[in-house]
């Protein structure tokens, strides 16, 4: 549908232009879903010991990042 669209707009092709349907969406949470996202992420997180590190690993630097799952 895009390439159709771009394609239109380059050639000005007013006719198949004005026969296109577009339908935009702008949900009103829109704004707010990268938030959701990231709570959504934290509440499956939250229980898994996998996710987290304590401060002495934390403060031991990065020899501990094989904890997290990094090489």
């Amino acid at each position: 549908m895009a390439d159709m669209v771009f394609r239109c707009i380059q050639e000005m092709d007013i006719d198949n232009m004005m026969k296109l349907r577009l339908r935009i969406e702008n949900p009103p949470r829109r704004k707010h879903m990268v938030y959701l996202g990231g709570a959504v992420l934290a509440g499956i997180m939250k229980d898994g010991p996998e996710f987290w590190i304590n401060r002495e690993d934390y403060m031991e630097g990065l020899a501990n990042l094989s904890k997290c799952g990094h090489a």
